[in-house]
């Protein structure tokens, strides 16, 4: 065998175990190849994109694309406060008929994508950020917004159970399950925060708020059991 095909051999022979045990880099609940791989993250782009496909008509009241860019920006370049702010000041609203329209369609946009999140996490893992890249936010975004006719207790104590072991096994950062469940905790069940790791903003002073939690020794005791950072004082409220 000539020198050319020794390394075309040794070429094809590195792409292969490439192909075979890049998942493992990953550390993935199975060995995935490459085009595995390659579907994983066109699904998480495609969930991305519906995710987002009305939800942000729903949240700034209007259709105009152009409008909800700028608020954005002012969001990414200015805070949050001054976000909300500026988009208060728009005094935009959806009608009736708008509103309904675009819950329905966003209702049924979750509910496929919360299908395949849980298929995902059952069979590979939470897949993690060094895998999503600048599509790491997807997953937990989408966490964030149960279908509407669910149970939201049971829908919280379901992925729980479900992404708990995910993050002792190291796919799926602390901070964005504590996120997840305080999210669901403080603004839709309107209940003190078990980690403490959302500002709540205040429509009275506009201003964002340090998280609401019961008990700093509970909330402490249950961050370090998944590894985060007892909180200091200052960086959180008592609330009942």
């Amino acid at each position: 065998m000539n020198r050319f095909n020794k390394m075309s051999l040794l070429i094809t022979v590195l792409l292969f175990l490439m192909a075979n045990t890049k998942g493992q880099l990953y550390n993935l609940k199975k060995e995935v190849t490459a085009s595995e791989l390659k579907y994983l993250k066109e699904i998480i782009n495609s969930i991305a994109k519906t995710d987002q496909e009305c939800r942000s008509y729903l949240t700034y009241k209007t259709l105009d694309n152009k409008i909800i860019r700028d608020i954005d920006s002012v969001m990414d370049n200015d805070g949050i406060e001054l976000g909300i702010k500026y988009s208060r000041s728009l005094k935009l609203k959806l009608t009736t008929r708008q509103r309904d329209s675009l819950n329905r369609v966003q209702s049924r946009l979750d509910l496929n994508n919360h299908i395949i999140l849980r298929g995902i996490v059952s069979t590979y893992g939470y897949l993690p950020d060094n895998m999503l890249g600048d599509k790491s936010w997807v997953l937990h975004i989408l966490l964030l917004h149960p279908h509407p006719e669910w149970d939201v207790n049971q829908y919280l104590a379901d992925y729980s159970a479900l992404l708990l072991p995910e993050v002792k096994a190291g796919r799926m950062p602390a901070i964005k399950y504590a996120q997840f469940v305080d999210n669901i905790n403080g603004k839709i069940l309107r209940q003190p925060q078990v980690y403490g790791t959302n500002g709540q903003f205040c429509t009275k002073t506009n201003k964002v708020l340090s998280p609401g939690i019961k008990d700093i020794k509970t909330t402490n005791r249950a961050r370090k059991l998944i590894g985060l950072p007892p909180l200091k004082e200052g960086e959180y409220r008592l609330v009942k």
